[in-house]
């Protein structure tokens, strides 16, 4: 099943919080999961089984100290891709 995310890695305990996002990102583009980085999150798309490792790999991110992630997903056979999502404003 291929399913969307998005996804927020926001350090807590950081003296360099945008260099903690920054690996958070690195890990997520390493992942070879089709991704797009926003200003307030990066969203993912691929297998599901894919997907959640990714998340569970995030987790465990030694990149800050304490961390929020936060993750949304959108799932369903007749779902919108996220290119689909966003393709008439660009």
């Amino acid at each position: 099943m291929i399913i969307s995310a998005n996804i927020q890695f926001i350090p807590l305990r950081s003296s360099k919080p945008m260099a903690a996002v920054d690996k958070a990102i690195a890990f997520i583009q390493a992942s070879g999961l089709d991704n797009e980085v926003g200003p307030f999150g990066t969203s993912i798309e691929g297998p599901k089984a894919v997907i959640q490792d990714l998340i569970d790999q995030l987790l465990s991110l030694t990149a800050s100290e304490e961390f929020l992630l936060n993750v949304e997903y959108h799932i369903g056979e007749n779902r919108l891709s996220n290119a689909e999502k966003v393709a008439k404003f660009r």
